[in-house]
């Protein structure tokens, strides 16, 4: 009976013990990735060139962010509704590929960049005419002319303030989208980039010095043309007011009961967010899973049933005539035989 009861305390204890390490080891936490949303918009442009002599079309192009190259970047080459394969920018950021001259008629080549975790995915056209066999090279016509158009709010705009830049990009009625916009302003020698949209229109803000104001600024638009469009540059004015002083603070009144609650005019200007903002994902951390806890009850059971079953197996128990208690010590009297 005595060995029994040891063998089942060590069995106990063992089990307890493989439980509670069980439930130490598993991790408490986890970590969650999030994906980071590319924050830096691409700019590519593609130049088509023919030459009848080798019946070979090559194409040229650049990928930049920033105006700044982007190397080692993938970009897929398309004419027509052929696919020309993949090809990688270089450490300048500058590409080529090559292909067989298509057929006389008019042909559409584009380029495109599929973006990463830190740029934005980019393509560029261009439509070109293969003549016929005498002059089969794609046809170089120069193209219309690119026009700037933007407005300056608020204008008077007082110095110290944020002035906003507003403004649009067309050719021959085009507009012209994913192209590089340099705006400057000539009061604190302030430089800003913009990137066409879609619809060619783009936008910048600058934060205006509070001293030293010009009674009026200039901001200057500039574009540096492309196979597609022609450079471009326009310049805008706004007269300058001198910074708001800031008022006193007059000492509060109590309005009467039937007062009614001023209400802000409803051409009040809204503010803008610059469409450059970025958002910042946070990494939230991960709520402890329900297996977790399971295993942090189960170790605490164990350990509760263990204790509880060493005491009930050694508190008490009926001694045969001549047998001691414990481990070779006599720790009680002998029983007396009934």
């Amino acid at each position: 009976m005595k060995s029994l009861r040891i063998l089942w305390g060590f069995a106990l204890a063992a089990t307890a013990w493989a439980l509670v390490m069980l439930c130490w080891l598993v991790p408490s936490r986890a970590n969650a990735d999030v994906p980071q949303a590319p924050t830096q918009q691409s700019v590519l442009t593609i130049v088509a060139k023919g030459d009848a002599n080798a019946n070979t079309l090559s194409l040229t192009g650049t990928l930049t962010a920033g105006g700044q190259p982007i190397p080692g970047a993938g970009i897929n080459l398309t004419l027509d509704t052929q696919s020309l394969g993949n090809t990688t920018t270089g450490s300048d950021g500058s590409y080529s590929g090559s292909t067989k001259l298509p057929d006389v008629g008019t042909h559409v080549v584009t380029a495109t960049y599929a973006g990463d975790t830190t740029y934005r995915f980019a393509s560029a056209t261009q439509r070109f005419t293969v003549s016929a066999p005498a002059t089969s090279a794609p046809a170089t016509t120069a193209p219309p002319a690119t026009v700037i158009t933007a407005q300056l709010t608020p204008s008077p705009v007082a110095a110290g303030a944020v002035l906003a830049v507003t403004g649009n990009l067309f050719s021959g009625g085009v507009p012209v989208d994913s192209s590089r916009v340099d705006i400057s302003c000539d009061f604190g020698g302030l430089t800003a980039l913009g990137v066409t949209d879609a619809s060619g229109n783009f936008s910048a803000n600058f934060s205006l010095p509070a001293a030293g104001q010009p009674s009026k600024l200039t901001v200057t638009v500039a574009f540096a043309g492309d196979n597609r469009f022609s450079a471009a540059q326009g310049t805008f004015q706004a007269a300058v007011t001198a910074a708001a002083k800031p008022s006193a603070v007059p000492t509060p009144t109590l309005a009467p009961a039937s007062t009614t609650p001023s209400v802000a005019p409803a051409s009040s200007t809204p503010t803008v967010v610059p469409s450059s903002a970025t958002m910042t994902l946070q990494n939230p951390s991960a709520p402890i899973t329900t297996f977790e806890v399971v295993l942090g009850i189960v170790g605490v059971g164990a350990v509760t049933a263990l204790c509880v079953l060493w005491v009930l197996a050694w508190r008490r128990h009926d001694l045969l005539p001549g047998e001691r208690r414990g481990f070779g010590s006599d720790f009680g009297r002998r029983r007396r035989s009934a």
